[in-house]
């Protein structure tokens, strides 16, 4: 049924992945959006997010986007992509490989379809409402586990202040000294997509943008996988916080994570 969406997808991240290839460790303008120092943003940003736009309009003229870069489209659609053209800058900016190109489609209020890539290692994932979680054509699902301390997990934090988020830093040690470990890789999309096959266990973030998260929330929920609020009801876009395991893990992270 979103298979339209998905080609559309695909073939964004696929192409805006040629453009990181093309300039990694070349670059040499790197320019801080805001206060926050780890806010960056580069040419290939601008770059990849013009070509992802461009592949949306071509084939979808009166569809909205909101980009990290653009924000927000102002027009008035049912459907609107969040496309995040390089998620991961500061790890790109350093010569680190770990960085993608992540595209989601929102149809009604519901993520539907969603592509994430990291042209670096040649790692699509895709999926789309009822059709399953792939990683190169093969079907992915989220990680059986059922006992937190076994699993490994991922967090990112919010673009608070340091003394703003104690309880944050708190959480991440206590759950990095009772579980197998806490990562923080940079890039909130490929913490997804490693969810959704398992390659970690589950994944928690607070305050992050839709562009960040909409394409790895449909892979994890087609990877038969759980994305919750820090409330422990589904997770909707607006939420603050956001957890994403299978249905043993997040009930019992959203426990453990309670005062985020």
């Amino acid at each position: 049924m979103y298979q339209e969406y998905l080609a559309v997808a695909i073939k964004a991240v696929q192409t805006s992945g040629d453009i990181l290839v093309d300039y990694f460790g070349k670059l040499h303008d790197f320019k801080q959006k805001n206060q926050n120092i780890r806010d960056l943003v580069t040419e290939v940003d601008i770059l990849s997010e013009k070509n992802i736009t461009e592949r949306i309009k071509e084939v979808f003229p009166h569809h909205a986007i909101i980009g990290e870069e653009a924000k927000v489209e102002k027009i008035e659609s049912e459907s609107i992509w969040h496309i995040d053209p390089l998620d991961g800058t500061v790890n790109y900016s350093q010569g680190i490989s770990f960085c993608a190109v992540s595209v989601g489609v929102e149809k009604g209020g519901e993520i539907i379809a969603g592509a994430i890539y990291n042209p670096f290692s040649q790692e699509l994932f895709y999926a789309s409402n009822g059709q399953g979680a792939f990683l190169n054509g093969k079907q992915i699902f989220v990680s059986q586990k059922k006992d937190v301390k076994d699993g490994l997990y991922a967090a990112a934090f919010s673009s608070a202040r340091s003394d703003q988020k104690k309880g944050e830093y708190e959480i991440f040690g206590r759950m990095n000294d009772t579980t197998r470990g806490v990562l923080r890789t940079g890039s909130a999309a490929l913490n997804l997509a490693y969810v959704a096959c398992a390659r970690i266990d589950g994944f928690w973030a607070k305050e992050l943008f839709s562009w960040d998260l909409a394409a790895g929330i449909v892979l994890v929920k087609e990877a038969k996988g759980v994305v919750m609020s820090g409330k422990g009801s589904e997770y909707k876009i607006q939420d603050s916080v956001l957890i994403a395991s299978n249905k043993f893990i997040c009930e019992n992270l959203s426990k453990r994570l309670a005062g985020l």
